[in-house]
């Protein structure tokens, strides 16, 4: 697996996680005032920047071992192709 590409893909959508985060903090202001709503806008930047390395991260693991499986099954296929007309060719 890349993990430079896995890394890269987390931060990315990292980035756009903690936008939108912050962006919805400013579009759905907050009615209440005590201190545990003060900066909301940090608190959900945060949670989206997590949430998007995590989401990110794991579709480009899912990405990347699908790309392993296919060239495995590819690989087989091949085989089993080359096994059977070997066998084929004795035949006859």
């Amino acid at each position: 697996m890349n993990a430079r590409l896995i890394a890269f893909s987390g931060f990315v959508t990292a980035f756009v996680g903690a936008g939108i985060g912050f962006i919805a903090a400013g579009l759905f202001p907050c009615p209440y005032t005590s201190q545990m709503y003060q900066n909301l806008e940090q608190k959900y930047a945060f949670v989206g920047a997590v949430a998007g390395l995590l989401i990110g991260s794991s579709q480009e693991i899912i990405r990347e071992l699908k790309q392993e499986r296919d060239a495995e099954e590819d690989l087989l296929r091949d085989l089993n192709k080359a096994i059977h007309s070997s066998t084929d060719q004795k035949h006859y």
